[in-house]
């Protein structure tokens, strides 16, 4: 009796297996990368400022997220800005790049604790319709000035 029959697969056959069977793990665990897509959202960069002892904001906006670090060539634009709690009150309207470079100026802000309603039109997201994007804050020292210049309301 050879050692084939006796255990039932030969050495060879186990061989051929492995090697077909690294190539097909490799595709497979690329596949959920690929399928996974970035789908940003507008947020608040850390260059944002507040001035000293009033209600009044330098928001800079761009596009990002928790799951999209980078997002490529979409673009988007900032139309209005609502305070989350309180009155719901509309604290901006217009039309600015999310680009991380225009400042949006808010003045007499009560309310910009922790998170505003931001509608925004994302050129790469539902065909660049605009989204109300719940978005957080940066936290802000409300007695000191956190600004570099002085371009305020």
């Amino acid at each position: 009796m050879s050692e084939t029959e006796q255990n039932g697969i030969s050495r060879r056959t186990v061989t051929k297996a492995m090697a077909w069977a690294v190539p097909a793990v490799a595709v497979a665990s690329t596949v959920p990368t690929a399928a996974a897509s970035c789908i940003p959202v507008p947020v608040v960069l850390d260059s944002s400022c507040k001035k000293a002892n009033e209600s009044s904001y330098k928001l800079y906006f761009a596009l990002g997220g928790e799951d999209c670090d980078d997002p490529g060539s979409c673009t988007g634009t900032i139309t209005k800005i609502t305070e989350q709690t309180g009155q719901g009150r509309t604290l901006y309207t217009g039309s600015t790049p999310a680009d991380g470079v225009t400042p949006i100026l808010i003045c007499d802000a009560n309310n910009m604790a922790n998170k505003v309603w931001v509608t925004a039109s994302i050129d790469c997201v539902d065909g660049g319709a605009p989204k109300d994007y719940l978005v957080t804050m940066p936290q802000f020292n409300s007695a000191n000035s956190t600004c570099a210049d002085s371009n305020f309301c």
